[in-house]
């Protein structure tokens, strides 16, 4: 009876507490499995990582592109064994001739968005490696992206070089290396070793590595009370460095400075910019900040959702305070011009008149291109530097000039502006650009030889090739070059007599000119523009009174402009005029002149309604 009882209060227990278990089942949420909580952070780590890929492409792309072909065409990356030898004979050779190799698929800009887009990509998930090794919390992941936004703004100047961003991930993976070992002499060992190798590899990047390594060994210590330890890893890492520059001075005359590794990442190897080092100590300091940070477990999602929103606020406007958006402009004109797209530059003027005398040159080759310099003041014009601007010691301005030079045909202007720019390339480098427009010149002007030194060179090239080995053919080889669409003009074109060009202006080079050969329309064209820029209406009718718009029917507007205006100096109307004028030229002539001798704010009403005409230029304009 007794054990009866028992068995029957335990089947009450038993049956107690499985309606217990089905009740908290109906009435209680389930708990998350912490594997489930991981796999949501990483889902939302993977996705900001690929949003932040994807605006550095849209960025490189849609916003800054011209940029990525300022740089792919001052440099030439040739695949031959001796160019390879000479780039890696120096300290953060390795980086650069890997940044060269990247950076001539710039040709494209989408390959160059690709690029930097998989690059900075690289260098922030290393830098989120590192710190997971120090016990980084996973709450701090949009942190990792700080170091790498400071690269992109450094990018954005014209003069910073790819190999800067090779060599800092080529740093991050000897970091990433070092902390998987464990022992004291296996670390001691790879130091030893990697160091040399990564100094001579990466450059000035190598400070990373070996502020990384003094960072890491400290802590050690301190946390195990060794300091005397720790001061003497220190010690021995300075005496490392020290050692290994003193070895590379018996090699190379440099700079102390250069030789630690500050060549290739800027254009002017004399010049170390403030920010590489600020980004150079971020890439030190960062992965052990964030595995001080305090451990978050609770509402993770919403901590790294306020940290993304903070970090795209102050991020946006850190880019593109390193930006230079008038630069842009030039370099896309710039680019336009050399890639011969005169339609899309009058198309790109027509939405925004450009204001550099760069930029305007661009335009008014693209008008004079396409028969339409004759409306050139429809846009806005600062006078014969936007036609053809006089010659600069340096290695940007030339080469638009160059292409005004080129396309007028003055062949040997044309070839001196652009070996000038090349040569003026402050690192010294050569220009895949610069070549190609060598080879045509000389091969315009029958000097074969000097042609074929810079097509066999452009034949060791990627994306001048084809072009290269195709122009080969027409060496010595007169009957071809001839009737050749653009170089065969150009041959008839250029100046028959020998004659200082730079004691002279550009009137009388394009009056030379176009004396020499009749049919060079364009020349003749430029020459009318250029008395107008001058203002000088004398030598414009000196000229137009030739055989300026015979057989052209409008008559370009400037043309009737001008035109207009001389006569209503000297005519009360313009009955008897034998230029066939429009209309609305006549009109237009008369309502300015009554504004101007009879409005007191005449500039405000000519400048509202009268800016895109000559008369503005020639009256209002100062």
């Amino acid at each position: 009876m007794f054990q009866s009882q028992i068995r029957q209060t335990a089947q009450r227990v038993s049956e107690y507490t499985r309606q217990a278990r089905i009740k908290k089942q109906i009435y209680e949420k389930p708990h998350t499995h912490p594997y489930e909580a991981i796999l949501s952070l990483k889902v939302w780590e993977t996705g900001l990582s690929l949003f932040f890929g994807t605006a550095v492409w849209l960025f490189w792309k849609m916003v800054y592109p011209a940029h990525l072909h300022y740089h792919e065409q001052y440099q030439l990356f040739l695949f031959d064994m001796e160019y390879f030898k000479e780039r890696i004979a120096i300290p953060g050779g390795v980086a650069d001739y890997m940044g060269e190799f990247l950076v001539q698929f710039y040709y494209h800009t989408w390959m160059g968005a690709t690029i930097l887009a998989l690059l900075f990509i690289g260098l922030q998930l290393l830098t989120w490696t590192l710190a997971k090794r120090m016990k980084a919390s996973e709450t701090y992941y949009p942190l990792s992206f700080l170091p790498v936004i400071a690269v992109w703004h450094f990018m954005c100047d014209e003069n910073a070089m790819l190999s800067f961003t090779v060599a800092l991930l080529m740093t991050l993976v000897f970091n990433y290396l070092y902390t998987l070992l464990h022992t004291g002499w296996k670390r001691a060992t790879y130091v030893l070793i990697g160091f040399p190798i990564l100094l001579w590899m990466a450059g000035a990047a190598h400070l990373v590595f070996m502020g990384w390594v003094i960072i890491n060994e400290l802590h050690t210590c301190i946390k195990q009370k060794k300091y005397l330890r720790g001061i003497g890893i220190t010690i021995g890492m300075l005496a490392l460095k020290a050692g290994c520059t003193l070895l590379i001075s018996m090699q190379i005359q440099n700079p102390v400075y250069q030789l630690s590794g500050f060549l290739g990442y800027y254009r002017f190897p004399a010049v170390i910019p403030p920010m590489e080092m600020t980004i150079l100590l971020l890439f030190i300091l960062l992965p052990y900040l964030l595995a001080r940070l305090p451990q978050i477990h609770k509402h993770a999602a919403i901590c790294m959702g306020l940290q993304t929103i903070v970090l795209a606020v102050i991020s946006y406007p850190y880019i593109l305070s390193g930006c230079n958006l008038d630069k842009e402009e030039i370099m896309e004109y710039d680019q336009l011009a050399r890639n011969r797209q005169w339609h899309r530059i009058i198309q790109k003027a027509e939405a925004k008149s450009p204001v550099s005398p760069l930029s305007v040159a661009c335009l008014n080759l693209a008008l004079g291109k396409t028969g339409e310099l004759g409306r050139m003041f429809e846009f806005y014009q600062n006078g014969t530097e936007g036609l053809m601007a006089k010659f600069q010691r340096n290695f940007v301005t030339p080469l638009p000039t160059s292409e005004v030079l080129y396309h007028l045909g003055m062949i040997n202007n044309a070839q001196r502006f652009t070996f000038e720019a090349m040569e003026a390339i402050p690192n010294f480098r050569k220009s895949g650009r610069c070549f190609k427009r060598l080879s045509e010149t000389n091969l315009i002007n029958g000097q074969y030889e000097v042609a074929a030194k810079y097509l066999r060179l452009l034949s060791k090239t990627l994306f001048y090739k084809e072009w290269a080995e195709e122009t080969m053919t027409y060496l010595y080889d007169e009957n071809k070059i001839n009737a050749h669409s653009e170089w065969g003009q150009l041959r008839q074109m250029r100046y028959t007599e020998n004659f200082l060009s730079e004691s002279h202006d550009a009137g009388f080079l394009l009056a030379r000119l176009h004396e020499q050969n009749r049919k060079n329309r364009m020349a003749f064209e430029y020459l009318l523009a250029c008395t107008l820029q001058q203002r000088d209406l004398q030598g414009f009718m000196k000229y137009y009174s030739s055989d300026a718009d015979t057989g052209r029917n409008p008559i370009p507007r400037s043309h009737q402009e001008a035109l207009a205006y001389v006569w209503g100096q000297t005519h009360k109307d313009f009955r008897d005029m034998p230029y066939e004028l429009s209309p609305q030229v006549i009109q237009g002539a008369q309502e300015f002149m009554q504004i101007y001798t009879s409005q007191p704010n005449r500039r405000q009403l000519l400048q509202t309604r009268y800016k895109d005409t000559f008369w503005h230029y020639l009256l209002v304009r100062k």
